[in-house]
């Protein structure tokens, strides 16, 4: 899925939700939007990361989601930005790029440990990553593949949603801003739990 699919897929989800959860949307873009000019810069994109325990910024992330290349994210910009972290939130452990389409994870992490190992195709093809899985069990399955080798397990065997939980808070990060509690209001409403229970994101 490219990232204009990703723009209208979010879009699609928002025009068709509840008044309320259009509300909270807006409200997660107004948080994000400081300076209140009705658009979201690079340096509040920066803000919410860093305010969010992430330890990268990827500029080429913010590019793609401004489709009109003004330099500044709108709603539905911002939308996108929500529905990719809800549904395409994995990052290269290795490049730290964005995860969109197909990646690789460590089964080993995924099945035990409290966050997953993600690796981008290309990392993983040139073994340009060190993971210390890697020397003990080198069983890597990509997106795909690792789904379909959980289908049917017996609950509590894998936890599927491990794939799209972000990086934890860090302890010492700034304080967070305003925008997190709006986050947060969105994301008990759109929890991957309600999404995959009712199939909507909005």
């Amino acid at each position: 899925m490219n990232m204009e699919e990703l723009h209208m897929a979010a879009a699609a989800y928002y025009n068709n939700s509840a008044s309320h959860l259009k509300q909270l949307a807006a409200n997660f873009f107004y948080s994000m939007d400081t300076n209140g000019d009705g658009l979201v810069s690079f340096d509040e994109f920066y803000n919410f990361f860093r305010q969010s325990g992430y330890n990268w910024i990827d500029p080429n992330f913010f590019r793609s989601l401004d489709r009109n290349r003004d330099g500044s994210l709108d709603f539905y910009e911002v939308l996108t930005l929500y529905y990719v972290m809800k549904t395409r939130g994995v990052w290269c452990q290795n490049c730290k790029a964005c995860l969109m389409e197909l990646y690789f994870t460590c089964v080993q992490c995924f099945d035990t440990a409290p966050t997953t190992y993600d690796l981008c195709a290309s990392c993983y093809y040139k073994r340009e990553f060190c993971h210390y899985h890697a020397t003990t069990d080198p069983s890597f399955l990509d997106n795909y593949v690792l789904l379909r080798s959980k289908r049917g397990l017996p609950p509590g065997e894998a936890n599927l949603n491990l794939a799209l939980v972000p990086q934890p808070y860090a302890a010492n990060a700034p304080e967070r801003s305003s925008w997190w509690t709006a986050f947060q209001a969105l994301d008990m409403v759109l929890s991957v739990g309600n999404i995959l229970a009712s199939c909507s994101i909005m």
